[in-house]
């Protein structure tokens, strides 16, 4: 009677894990997605009406890869430049573009010069969609907007928030995968 006792139990000793594996592998890949914002277009009053799709457009300027846009001038606190650093250094394929006018320092990656404050809340509103759905007016302190290499934003994070710069860097992973 012990030794079936034995043979049970190791036949369960071997059953139950092979069973698990199985129930799990039959799950497959886990894949996540990044949304993309704006597929059907946007329609924010006072910028001009894209086509179907919405995308990031500036004049004379061509994205590379996966971008964060961000205004220098709109950053309030020292703490996003330590973690848009952190994040440059982990993800150093990523550029970083300021958008800012000609007497902005303060700036992590590329640069990319508006002539006023006008022009700056035209690039905020209508090429960025930060106000998503209506026109802002005040600034949107310590945001960066992920864009692809489609043009597509991919998302909006507060860059003075640990949480929202480590989804950052997760999605950043993603996106590279979904990329290649």
């Amino acid at each position: 009677m012990k030794i079936i006792k034995k043979i049970l139990f190791l036949i369960a000793a071997l059953v139950v894990p092979s069973m698990i594996y199985i129930f799990l592998r039959g799950f497959g890949y886990n894949k996540f997605e990044i949304p993309v914002y704006y597929e059907d277009g946007v329609a924010i009053e006072g910028c001009d009406a894209s086509d179907s799709t919405h995308t990031v457009q500036f004049e004379n300027y061509t994205l590379q890869g996966p971008q964060l846009f961000y205004f220098p001038q709109w950053v309030n606190d020292e703490e996003f430049y330590r973690q848009c650093n952190r994040i440059n250094d982990k993800q150093p394929k990523v550029v970083f573009t300021a958008i800012a006018d000609s007497s902005n320092h303060t700036f992590i990656g590329n640069l990319l010069l508006v002539s006023d404050e006008d022009q700056l809340y035209q690039i905020a509103n209508c090429a960025l969609v930060l106000g998503q759905e209506f026109f802002i007016s005040e600034p949107i302190y310590n945001q960066l907007v992920l864009v692809d290499s489609k043009k597509r934003i991919r998302g909006y994070f507060n860059g003075n928030e640990l949480e929202e710069m480590d989804r950052l860097d997760m999605e950043l992973d993603i996106l590279k995968k979904e990329e290649n």
